[in-house]
């Protein structure tokens, strides 16, 4: 009996693909997570998010962004880092003013409810940042809890 004939060859390299999507999303999101923890610290983080999309900021001009990362909540204030590229963010807790959910941002229909965080830039002016969270209600009870109650 021969084990490795052609249905048992495509099933175990259709099971080694897979597997090596799994650790490929492993390793990345271990990456996320040590960027976040080296700029945050370990014990500051109260919430942390993987797959999130960062549209930008109203203050700047244009479309919005379309950048893929990882987001995380701390005493200090929300901290966002693309996956890819050197983008990031950090919105202080004291400058935020408050958290809404829309389907709106930079005029343009987002398709579904974003999350977009309302604070005062480091001009003094009113700015908003907006993002597709997983779980947002987590993220929105978080940040009330911190900076508005």
């Amino acid at each position: 009996m021969n084990l490795l004939n052609n249905s048992n060859i495509s099933t175990l390299l259709v099971g080694a693909v897979f597997m090596g999507i799994v650790f490929t999303i492993s390793y990345v999101r271990n990456m996320e997570a040590k960027r976040l923890r080296n700029k945050l610290g370990e014990s500051d983080i109260v919430l942390s998010g993987f797959n999130v999309h960062f549209y930008g900021v109203e203050s700047v001009e244009g479309k919005p962004l379309k950048s893929i990362g990882a987001l995380a909540l701390s005493g200090k204030g929300l901290y966002y880092r693309a996956r890819y590229t050197n983008l990031e963010i950090f919105i202080s807790g004291k400058q935020m003013t408050s958290i809404i959910a829309t389907d709106d941002f930079k005029g343009k229909n987002m398709y579904g409810n974003i999350v977009a965080i309302n604070f005062v830039n480091d001009n003094g002016v009113k700015d908003r940042a907006a993002f597709r969270i997983p779980y947002p209600e987590r993220w929105s009870k978080a940040i009330n809890e911190l900076y508005f109650s």
